[in-house]
C-alpha cells in the first residue's frame, strides 16, 4: 500500500476533487469562525456533549484546512512541466517530501480527536 502513494497519485486525487477547494477552504473558515463562537459560550457548567461538540468543530475545521492545502499543493506537479534535469531533480525531491508531509498530515486530525474523545471521555 504505501509503495503506490506517490506524487502522481496525489496529483490525480487533487485534481479529481479541485473543483472543491475553495468550498473546503470557506468551510473551513466557518467552521473556525462557528468554534471560535462557540468557546466564548462554554463554562464550567456546560455539557460535555456540547464541548465535545465544539471539539468535533474544531477537527472538522482543521481537516477541512488540511484537505484544501492538499488540493492547492498537488493541483500541479512543476516537475512535469521542467525540461532541465537538474531542476526536475529539484522539483521531484520537493513533492516527495511534500508526499510525505502529507501522507502524515491527512490523517493526523482524525486522529488527534479519536485520541482525545478515547483519552478523556472514557
Amino acid at each position: 500500500m504505501l509503495s503506490s502513494i506517490s506524487p502522481e497519485l496525489f496529483n490525480y486525487i487533487a485534481i479529481t476533487f479541485g473543483r472543491f477547494k475553495w468550498q473546503l477552504l470557506a468551510w473551513s473558515c466557518f467552521f473556525f469562525v462557528l468554534f471560535i463562537g462557540l468557546q466564548s459560550q462554554i463554562q464550567l457548567k456546560t455539557p460535555s456533549v456540547l464541548v465535545w461538540i465544539a471539539i468535533l468543530i474544531l477537527f472538522i475545521a482543521i481537516e477541512s484546512l488540511v484537505v484544501a492545502a492538499f488540493m492547492f499543493f498537488f493541483g500541479v506537479l512543476p516537475s512535469t512541466r521542467e525540461e532541465n534535469i537538474a531542476w526536475f531533480k529539484f522539483y521531484r525531491t520537493i513533492e516527495w517530501c511534500e508526499t510525505i508531509l502529507f501522507t502524515v498530515l491527512l490523517p493526523l486530525p482524525i486522529i488527534l480527536f479519536l485520541y482525545a474523545f478515547i483519552r478523556l471521555a472514557i
